[in-house]
């Protein structure tokens, strides 16, 4: 039994690239919330060795024990932050000195210059709301409002069981600070 290559080396090599800023702590952290979370399943015999685990065996049995707490989507954030934790973790051990996280930068989404086609894209993804067919709650009860082309307001804290009576004193008070 290697302590080298156990559940808690691991967590202390996500921290110890958060403190080094050899990642961004956020991502350090979010490994590391997934690694302590799916890796809580191991058996002790198992969590000695973490480098051996299946990763989809290990995101299985998480899931049937914890599913009902989580979303697909999260198991498989989950599932992609082990995967990555680990993959880094065993690069580390196998070099130390020429070792370098795996992180993927981002790519921001640049403001179009074509403004017909910026326009085309927005109008055709903007939702129709007709007077008779009731405004959709998004979740949150942030609701998105598009008044033109180029602008979307959001209400928020709108309660799910709005009435008619209230969503009229709403509009009395946008009514009177509207520009004559």
């Amino acid at each position: 039994m290697d302590e080298k290559q156990s559940r808690e080396a691991l967590v202390e090599f996500l921290d110890y690239l958060a403190d080094k800023g050899l990642m961004a702590k956020n991502t350090a952290h979010g490994r590391k919330a997934a690694v302590t979370k799916v890796l809580s399943v191991l058996e002790p015999s198992e969590a000695n060795n973490v480098t051996t685990v299946d990763i989809d065996d290990v995101v299985r049995r998480f899931g049937n024990l914890h599913g009902k707490k989580y979303t697909p989507g999260s198991l498989g954030t989950y599932k992609s932050r082990l995967r990555s934790a680990l993959d880094d973790f065993q690069s580390y051990l196998n070099n130390p000195l020429a070792f370098r996280p795996t992180v993927q930068a981002r790519e921001r989404s640049r403001p179009k210059t074509d403004k017909s086609v910026s326009e085309a894209l927005q109008q055709k993804s903007r939702p129709e709301f007709t007077r008779s067919s009731p405004m959709p709650m998004a979740a949150g009860s942030i609701v998105p409002i598009p008044i033109r082309p180029d602008l979307t307001v959001y209400i928020q804290g709108l309660p799910y069981d709005l009435s008619e009576t209230e969503a009229r004193k709403i509009a009395a008070v946008v009514t009177a600070m509207a520009q004559s």
